[in-house]
């Protein structure tokens, strides 16, 4: 995979940490890595979330009467 520069401000702290670092670029894209993985997980949680409230819903218009096959 190809490496590309990108320039970023950050506050000094951060600028700081990074100039001591043996490895800034390495320590940002794993920062990176791991925002990008709690997002999909944040996103994935809401959809979940979601989609129990709409089941929970539909299961709440179905009585067990209607579940049953006559025969």
């Amino acid at each position: 995979m190809p490496r590309i520069r990108v320039s970023v401000s950050v506050p000094e702290e951060i600028a700081l940490y990074l100039r001591k670092a043996p490895n800034a670029s390495a320590l940002v894209s794993e920062a990176v890595r791991l925002y990008q993985a709690e997002q999909l997980r944040n996103e994935l949680t809401a959809a979940y979330q979601a989609d129990r409230a709409e089941s929970a819903g539909l299961d709440s218009e179905w009585s067990d009467a209607d579940a049953r096959v006559p025969g």
